[in-house]
């Protein structure tokens, strides 16, 4: 059988944010044509994605 929702198998998160920033997100996420998941994905990964290649590689 095929999953019909594989976000399903992805992580969940749950966040509190203050008062306004859900709104900010919203309106940003429609601005640049994403769903507001997508939107915070985006910018999370710009933060998070370039320190993973700033890890010194291992060394044998």
């Amino acid at each position: 059988m095929v999953n019909k929702f594989p976000c399903e198998k992805l992580d969940k998160f749950m966040v509190r944010m203050p008062d306004g920033l859900r709104t900010a997100i919203k309106l940003a996420a429609i601005e640049n044509g994403r769903t507001m998941n997508a939107e915070v994905v985006y910018h999370l990964k710009r933060i998070y994605e370039p320190r993973q290649s700033e890890k010194p590689a291992a060394q044998s």
